[in-house]
């Protein structure tokens, strides 16, 4: 008889085992459950917050890619302010101070220029009223200018 007790107690002992895994087995699948629903919240709550502020950013004239270039609201502006025949105008002046000048350069000096430079009073009342109309500063005006400059002198040294 005591070897069959020995065998009772031993299965009772595993089954007790068992059960005390099972259950923090459970536990733990409960809680990574939890932890998955809570994650998602959060998540769906990241996207939402995004999303707003996203929404409250202004719209941008030109885009982050390289070269620096004209988005839809960009080419509107540029054609509100005629910001090309303005380019080519300038270009004219510039051209001397921009040849042997690669790429680069020539950019940063048409950003600058376009930056620093006095508009008369009818550029100046054409950029407030798009600048106005777009929902952005005059300085995203200004770099609208800035790139059909910078175009225009690319062409004019060739490099375009």
């Amino acid at each position: 008889m005591t070897s069959e007790l020995a065998i009772l107690v031993a299965l009772l002992t595993a089954l007790l085992a068992l059960i005390a895994t099972a259950f923090k087995f459970g536990s733990w699948y409960g809680e990574v459950n939890s932890d998955r629903i809570l994650f998602k919240e959060f998540m769906a709550e990241v996207r939402k917050d995004i999303n707003n502020i996203l929404i409250r950013l202004p719209p941008l004239p030109t885009t982050g890619e390289s070269p620096i270039r004209l988005t839809e609201l960009g080419e509107q502006i540029s054609k509100d302010i005629d910001a090309k025949d303005w380019a080519t105008e300038m270009a004219r002046e510039l051209i001397g101070q921009t040849e042997g000048m690669n790429p680069f350069e020539i950019q940063t000096i048409s950003f600058d220029y376009a930056k620093k430079f006095e508009p008369d009073d009818a550029l100046l009342t054409k950029m407030q009223l798009s600048a106005f109309e777009s929902g952005i500063d005059l300085d995203g005006v200004r770099s609208v200018l800035g790139v059909e400059l910078r175009d225009c002198l690319l062409q004019l040294n060739k490099l375009l």
